[in-house]
């Protein structure tokens, strides 16, 4: 396949190789210039794409927020028992599932 080079906004520079070419165009390729080794692709993305990739951000960020927060709380429910001396879970108790803040944990 060919190689080809693309200049950035910001004076990057970078390279791709082309391994399998079908007779389809992307969308998102708006004109190609250029011959030989090196052509200048012009790249337009969707109008609502930004708004998209905020969106999957906050998602994404949210979601680890959550999961860690419900993964902090259901530990320091077992470690509350693990202080008052209960049988853990994993010898046969099941005392966890009388303590609130694992509940919390679980639910949240």
């Amino acid at each position: 396949g060919a190689v080809l080079s693309f200049s950035c906004r910001d004076s990057c520079q970078a390279w791709c190789q082309i391994i399998n070419v079908s007779e389809s165009r992307s969308p998102f390729l708006t004109s190609m210039e250029g011959t030989g080794n090196e052509i200048n692709w012009s790249i337009s993305m969707p109008s609502g794409s930004k708004y998209h990739l905020y969106i999957g951000l906050a998602l994404a960020i949210g979601s680890s927020i959550f999961i860690g927060s419900s993964f902090i709380l259901k530990k320091k429910g077992l470690l509350k028992l693990a202080d008052r001396g209960v049988t853990r879970a994993g010898q046969g108790g099941y005392s966890y599932l009388k303590e609130w803040l694992w509940w919390a944990g679980l639910l949240s």
